[in-house]
């Protein structure tokens, strides 16, 4: 049994070496296939490398067979494998399937022109199905003239530095006009086996319904804000740390000295305006309406006094706070809210 299983680990080795050396590609035809790769025909790979046409027919034939694939577009497969993994004869399906059904919109583009080559499902959705392969980006994307694009991916190409933009302004067309988008985007330059750039790789994740949605957000807090500042209540926002997060017009003005946001109210209010119960009774910071929200109490309205100032100015004020959830229920933050009492 052992015999057998030494010659079976044996043939096997020896298949995995011929497999190796059959699939050994020269640096000639490693050309000839780059420009497969590109959709030449022989006579074009012929000018370009300087042979002859009948020997473009021979270094093809030779691929086809080392790939073990009946024609080009096999061949082109294969080889465009082979550029993915760098090991031609392991099958890396698994990099195609990826690279096809990857979420961000990602393209290969050659030469000076940036002819495209491949792009996946998510980019040629977001380019409104319009035909892009074969074609350079300057043809296939004609709404980018005057956008700064062809120049930052021209630049990409040229001195073979990657670029990186986040949230950037592209004027787009998808199918039904043109319209404003925001994009991340990653651009990396693509070598061939002598280390000089040959093209570009770009990986872009289109953001814009992420950053209107912030937007709105800011607006409403910029909204709320300026509601706020009219009520003549203090009121407190902080986060479930206890640091400040927004503070009025009317809290600022009753607390008569500023805030140190980077440090928790509960700590700062006892020290810094040695507050107590309207008794004069000490309180400690658990027992803070601040504290017991963030806790999930909702302290119910007390009187509470605080000095500022030197000499020490005695305010009285009426409190009561409530704990902020998020939609899960956890606990996000507390609001507390304080009029001050006069007379």
């Amino acid at each position: 049994m052992l015999e057998t299983r030494t010659v079976l680990i044996e043939r096997r080795e020896a298949g995995e070496r011929r497999e190796g050396a059959s699939l050994r590609i020269t640096p000639r035809e490693l050309e000839v296939l780059s420009r497969v790769l590109n959709g030449e025909a022989n006579k074009q790979i012929a000018c370009g490398l300087g042979i002859t046409e009948q020997a473009i027919k021979e270094h093809v034939s030779t691929l086809l067979a080392k790939f073990n694939v009946p024609n080009r577009a096999a061949l082109a497969e294969a080889g465009t494998r082979l550029e993915f993994s760098g090991e031609a004869g392991v099958d890396r399906s698994w990099m195609r399937d990826l690279f096809l059904r990857a979420e961000p919109q990602i393209c290969i583009a050659r030469g000076p022109e940036l002819r495209f080559e491949a792009a996946n499902e998510a980019f040629l959705q977001a380019a409104g199905r319009r035909p892009v392969i074969g074609r350079t980006m300057r043809e296939a994307f004609p709404e980018f003239a005057g956008q700064g694009v062809f120049e930052k991916l021209a630049r990409v190409y040229e001195t073979g530095q990657p670029l990186v933009e986040h949230e950037v302004e592209r004027q787009l067309d998808r199918g039904n006009g043109l319209e404003t988008r925001r994009v991340d985007e990653i651009v990396q330059p693509l070598h061939d086996a002598g280390g000089n750039v040959n093209g570009i790789v770009s990986y872009t994740v289109d953001v814009t319904e992420l950053v209107e949605e912030r937007r709105r957000d800011e607006l409403v807090r910029s909204e709320l804000g300026t509601v706020l500042d009219e009520v003549p209540s203090g009121i407190v926002f902080v986060d479930e740390h206890g640091k400040l997060v927004k503070m009025n017009a009317a809290a600022r003005r009753i607390a008569r000295q500023p805030c140190d946001p980077a440090v928790s109210l509960n700590d700062q209010t006892i020290a810094q305006f040695r507050i107590r119960y309207g008794d004069g009774r000490p309180i400690v910071v658990a027992d803070m309406p601040l504290a017991r929200a963030l806790r999930g109490e909702n302290a119910p309205s007390e009187t509470y006094i605080f000095e500022v100032g030197d000499p020490p100015e005695a305010v009285f004020v009426r409190s009561s706070s409530r704990t902020l959830r998020d939609p899960d229920g956890r606990i996000r933050g507390a609001l507390v809210v304080f009029t001050e009492i006069t007379g």
